[in-house]
């Protein structure tokens, strides 16, 4: 339990439309529902790669009136950053950094597939 005042909501974004690259264009498939005016946020994040999607919800929070925006990621792959994104866009917290790898499991997919593994793998080129 949070021993404060606190409200969570999830939103849906994509970059990969089921490929193990982004496509560099990020979509909100499900926004906030709710008034984020002068609030700190925290975003829980799966896996920090390009960061590109990652800078483009702090400037959508930032746009919608958000105080604060701490960042917690579960994987970061600092090797995979874009370069205009590189040493202006970190993480508050990490669970751990990786290699350059497309990685599945926990809740992470490829083509909506292995998402249930109870843990981090790499998916392989012949992987279907």
């Amino acid at each position: 339990a949070c021993p404060i005042a606190s409200d969570l909501e999830f939103i849906a974004v994509s970059s990969y439309q089921n490929s193990t690259t982004s496509s560099g264009v990020v979509q909100i498939t499900r926004d906030l529902q709710y008034d984020i005016t002068g609030r700190d946020l925290i975003i829980i994040e799966d896996i920090l790669d390009s960061g590109n999607t990652l800078a483009y919800l702090r400037n959508h929070f930032i746009n919608k009136g958000a105080k604060s925006i701490t960042v917690v990621t579960l994987l970061d792959k600092p090797d995979r950053r874009a370069e205009h994104i590189k040493g202006v866009l970190e993480t508050d917290y990490t669970g751990a950094v990786i290699p350059d790898e497309f990685v599945v499991g926990y809740g992470l997919d490829y083509d909506e597939k292995y998402r249930q593994l109870p843990f981090v793998g790499i998916v392989t080129p012949d992987a279907n």
